[in-house]
C-alpha cells in the first residue's frame, strides 16, 4: 500500500521505500488522468510550493499536452496539476498570500488517515474533473477540500466552541482567544477539522510572528473543546490576504 511505504519513506535512511511509494503514486495517477495527460516530473524529498515544513513527501507533475497557455511575460506553457503527499503528522505553514496573486501556493487536496495531499494548478479548467478524480486515485476520505475556501459552518462544532470559550472566560475572567462570530468556516471530518477565520481589517505583511502565535492559541482552544480531534487546517483571512496552517495534536 502507498500509505504504509510513505510512512516507512520518513524514517532515517529509507531511500527505497521512497522510491517504491513514488513509482505507486506515478502508477495510481496515470489511472486517472486523461489520455492527451503526461507525467512530467516526480521526486522525493519534497515540500508544497509556498509551504513551510519539513521536506519529507514525493511529488507527481502531470501536464496536457494538447494545450499551450501564452504569458504576458513572455513565455508559455500547458495545463498542469502538481500533487504532493506529506506524511500524517506533517506540520506546515502557507505564506501569506494576496487574494491576486501570480504565484499561487499549493492548496490541501485531502487528508485520509495515513497522509495529507496537497496540489496546484494553472489551466487546469481543462480538465474539470482534475482534484475529485485525483481525490479518488490516491484515497482520500476525510477532508477533500478543491477550492479557495469553505465558507460553511458546521453549528453543531459553532455551538461546542462557543460553550466552551463562554466556560473559559466564566472560569478565568479573561476574554478567549477565537472571537466565534469571526468563524466564516467550520467543518469536520472524521479526526480532522478545518476553519476559516476572518481577521477585521488587512494583514501586514511583516506580522508572521504575531500570525504564528495566534494560530497556536487557535489551536489550543480547538483541541481544548474537541478531544477527538487529531489535526487542524486552519485559513486566516483578512481584507486582502490569507495563510493556510497546518497542525497535529501532539
Amino acid at each position: 500500500m502507498l500509505a504504509a511505504v510513505l510512512l516507512a519513506a520518513t524514517a532515517a535512511g529509507a531511500t527505497t521505500p521512497v522510491t517504491t511509494g513514488l513509482r505507486s503514486l506515478i502508477a495510481q495517477v496515470e489511472d486517472v488522468i486523461p489520455a492527451t495527460w503526461r507525467v512530467v516530473e516526480a521526486d522525493t524529498a519534497k515540500v508544497p510550493i509556498g509551504w513551510s515544513g519539513r521536506s519529507d513527501g514525493i511529488y507527481v507533475m502531470v501536464e496536457d499536452t494538447s494545450t499551450r497557455f501564452y504569458h504576458p511575460d513572455g513565455f508559455h506553457y500547458h495545463s498542469f496539476y502538481r500533487i504532493w503527499l506529506m506524511p500524517p503528522d506533517w506540520e506546515g505553514e502557507m505564506r501569506l498570500t494576496p487574494y491576486i496573486s501570480d504565484s499561487l501556493p499549493a492548496y490541501l487536496l485531502g487528508m485520509n488517515d495515513d497522509y495529507a495531499a496537497f496540489y496546484h494548478t494553472a489551466g487546469g479548467n481543462v480538465w474539470e474533473r482534475g482534484p475529485r478524480a485525483l481525490c479518488d486515485a490516491i484515497g482520500l476520505n476525510r477532508i477533500c477540500l478543491t477550492g479557495l475556501s469553505r465558507r460553511i459552518v458546521d453549528l453543531e462544532f459553532d455551538q461546542q466552541l462557543r460553550t466552551r470559550l463562554k466556560a473559559f472566560e466564566e472560569e478565568t475572567g479573561s476574554s478567549p482567544t477565537l472571537s466565534p462570530p469571526r468563524i466564516i468556516g467550520l467543518a469536520g471530518d472524521g479526526p480532522n477539522l478545518y476553519m476559516e477565520y476572518l481577521f477585521t481589517g488587512e494583514v501586514d505583511m511583516e506580522e508572521k510572528n504575531r500570525l504564528a502565535s495566534l494560530t497556536e492559541r487557535l489551536a489550543g482552544d480547538v483541541f481544548l473543546t474537541f478531544p477527538k480531534i487529531e489535526s487542524l487546517y486552519v485559513r486566516r483571512c483578512s481584507s486582502d490576504a490569507f495563510t493556510d496552517t497546518i497542525i497535529i495534536r501532539d
